[in-house]
């Protein structure tokens, strides 16, 4: 049996409202939900503390259809542009283990060792030239980066 055809069969479907969110310092998040009385599994309730559940979630809409947040988003990032994004790219501790696993020899601990790194990539003195005419190369280079950090990340997580 197909991993995915196992989760189908053993999934629970609950409706949950977003009730809190805090980053820790570890950089791990804590999500809670809400969830009604009615919706509650028994699964759930019987489980011990710690116990591990894979969670897909979707957004809905008043009349229960599903938000579509992805050409949203995508939009919002490509309107950012090469400068704006690999200074945030450069901030994401998730992007320094990409760049330490796929694309150097060694570990990127920092924003600093990021920034070096894809300066280095792109073929570029600062990350502002990304935005600079006649830098269209490395901007190139910056994106096809990006997709595959994306690329990667999706990986990660399925």
């Amino acid at each position: 049996m197909h991993p995915a055809d196992r989760a189908r069969e053993n999934s629970i479907a609950l409706e949950v409202k977003k009730d809190g969110l805090q980053q820790r310092q570890n950089g791990d998040w804590m999500l809670r939900f809400t969830v009604s009385s009615l919706d509650m599994h028994p699964t759930i309730v019987a489980a011990p503390m710690g116990a591990r559940f894979a969670c897909v979630l979707v957004e809905i809409d008043d009349n229960e259809m599903p938000i579509d947040h992805k050409a949203e988003d995508r939009d919002k990032w490509r309107a950012l542009g090469a400068v704006k994004q690999a200074g945030i790219r450069c901030k994401d501790p998730v992007f320094w283990a990409y760049l330490s696993e796929e694309q150097v020899d060694g570990t990127v601990l920092d924003e600093k060792g990021a920034a070096i790194v894809v300066r280095n990539i792109c073929g570029v003195l600062t990350r502002s030239d990304l935005g600079k005419p006649g830098f269209a190369d490395q901007r190139v280079v910056w994106f096809d980066l990006d997709q595959k950090f994306q690329a990667w990340r999706a990986r990660e997580n399925a």
